[in-house]
């Protein structure tokens, strides 16, 4: 009776964790913030995506991309996920739209955050770019995934970054991570989008603390 029950709730997993098997696409926004009146220049050199995607994941928390689909730099910068069934094996994967990418949402939410500490991001063609503060970052992790459990789902984000520059406390090379989770009875792309923007906002919040000093 029990392994029945545990085997209905498997295939149940696995259609809500899995309901679509080829690749999915999730448009997602970053935080966006306002500029103060005054303060410190900045600006971003780069925001340089480093991930580093596995063909054969150990893990659901591993960048990866389905082997039968475009794994081109371009699909690269734009994967935030995975799907998987409820035995843990990896199906389609999970797209940024068309003309957005990792990299460009994680631009977003660090400038959030700095303007949130005070500062004033510019960008080309502001006429203070050029003698703004300089300040690169490299995504080293940035993923999505679900955890099935016996009677819910968990989703979860985590992310790696590496900022340089010398603004405020940041001095040098810092490193900013996160990790994020909330637990869903059910799966869709408004929870795939959900857990990213919680993400992003993260990174947002550590951010502001890392250059603030606090």
């Amino acid at each position: 009776m029990m392994s029945g029950r545990i085997a209905f709730y498997m295939c149940a997993v696995a259609a809500v964790t899995g309901c679509a098997l080829g690749r999915g696409t999730v448009d997602v926004s970053a935080p966006q913030g306002t500029n103060p009146t005054t303060g410190k220049y900045v600006r971003f050199d780069s925001v340089q995506d480093k991930r580093t995607f596995t063909v054969a994941p150990r893990s659901a928390d591993m960048a990866s991309l389905d082997p039968d689909e475009d794994s081109s730099d371009a699909s690269k910068a734009r994967a935030i996920g995975r799907k998987r069934n409820g035995y843990g094996k990896a199906l389609g994967d999970v797209v940024l739209p068309e003309g957005k990418t990792v990299s460009g949402l994680v631009e977003s939410a660090l400038a959030t955050g700095f303007q949130q500490a005070g500062y004033v991001v510019v960008t080309q063609g502001d006429p203070n770019f050029a003698a703004a503060t300089p300040v690169t970052a490299q995504v080293i992790d940035f993923w999505a995934w679900f955890q099935p459990g016996f009677w819910s789902v968990t989703a979860n984000h985590k992310s790696e970054l590496q900022l340089s520059g010398n603004v405020g406390a940041l001095q040098g090379s810092q490193t900013v991570k996160t990790r994020v989770n909330e637990s869903k009875h059910a799966v869709d792309s408004d929870d795939w989008r959900e857990i990213v923007e919680k993400g992003l906002a993260a990174i947002t919040l550590q951010t502001k603390d890392l250059v603030s000093g606090k």
